[in-house]
This record gives structure tokens, C-alpha cells and sequence, in this order.
């Protein structure tokens, strides 16, 4: 595991895991309804949030609501954003994380999230400048939603990491 790994699997298990996510927050512009599809936030069961900005290769991340501490600089665009949350969306707690890299550079490119059971399930996809979100993913349906969405890299490359309840050790697969 290189550094660059390190240091995203550290983040990942001090913001997601063991965490009671309620809903995914969108933001919209308030101007002409558009959704921001660069960020995202995942609401905890504590109102607090886990945000995800993309623009380029890797995703920067923040504890901070918009509306507190706009770390992503999002109002130097946008005048007023308005939160809208998944009509949807099931309550799960994080027992389940994986990590997907390429192979070739420092790049996030996407993280699941689930249950321990894999009933509830979070693929958040880092698309350039596009995060996409897959409900209720399977873990033997992840490689198509990969093969469907990264054209560049060879899903039987892609470097992934889990860490899964009760093992709570990062493991490569």
C-alpha cells in the first residue's frame, strides 16, 4: 500500500466507517434548478455530513456543510444553492468499504459503501468532474457499473481495498 493509498483509506475510516448514513444531499443552483453533479454529501444520523467535491483526478473532501463553511469554494460560482435530499434513499450503517484505484496514477475512482449483510448498499463514482451515485448495488453487480462507467482502465486491474466487520484491516483483493 503506497501513501497515496494510506492516506485515503485513513480518511475513509475516520469520515465512513461504522457511520449510520440517512440520506445524500444534492445541491442545486438556485437560479436555474440545475444540480450540481460535481458534488455530494452524505448525511449522518447526527445531521453532520461527509462532503465530495470532484474537478480533475481525485475528490477533495470535507466535514463542513455548505452553508457553514463552504470548503469546496462553490458560492465563487453560484449565488444561492439549495439542498435536496434522496427521496429514497435506505438507512444503512458502514460495515463495508471499498476502496477502487487505477492501476496507472494517484486516482480515486470510486468507493462502495455497505452493510454488513450487502442489503444496503453506496457506489460514489469519480467521474472527472462528475460524481455519480449507484443505489442498492450488489457486490458481484460492482465490476459492470466500473466497466460501464471507466472506459480507460481495465476493470481486472483496477486496485481495490476493503474493509469489511468484524476483520477492520484494510485488505487488497
Amino acid at each position: 500500500m503506497n501513501n497515496y493509498i494510506k492516506s485515503f483509506t485513513k480518511k475513509m475510516d475516520k469520515l465512513l466507517w461504522r457511520e449510520e448514513f440517512t440520506n445524500i444531499i444534492y445541491l442545486h443552483d438556485k437560479e436555474d434548478k440545475e444540480r450540481l453533479d460535481q458534488v455530494i454529501f452524505l448525511k449522518k444520523n447526527n445531521e453532520d455530513v461527509v462532503g465530495f467535491y470532484i474537478r480533475g483526478n481525485n475528490p477533495l473532501i470535507s466535514v463542513n456543510k455548505v452553508y457553514s463553511l463552504d470548503d469546496f469554494n462553490l458560492y465563487a460560482t453560484y449565488d444561492e444553492l439549495i439542498e435536496y435530499e434522496e427521496k429514497n434513499f435506505k438507512l444503512f450503517k458502514t460495515e463495508c468499504i471499498r476502496l477502487y484505484f487505477n492501476p496507472d496514477y494517484n486516482e480515486l475512482l470510486g468507493i462502495f459503501l455497505s452493510d454488513i449483510d450487502g442489503f444496503s448498499s453506496l457506489i460514489i463514482l469519480f467521474l472527472q468532474d462528475e460524481i455519480r451515485i449507484v443505489n442498492d448495488c450488489k457486490i458481484s453487480d460492482i465490476d459492470t457499473v466500473f466497466e460501464k462507467f471507466f472506459l480507460q482502465v481495465s476493470v481486472g486491474n483496477i486496485i481495490v481495498y476493503e474493509k469489511i466487520n468484524p476483520k477492520n484491516v484494510w485488505m487488497l483483493l
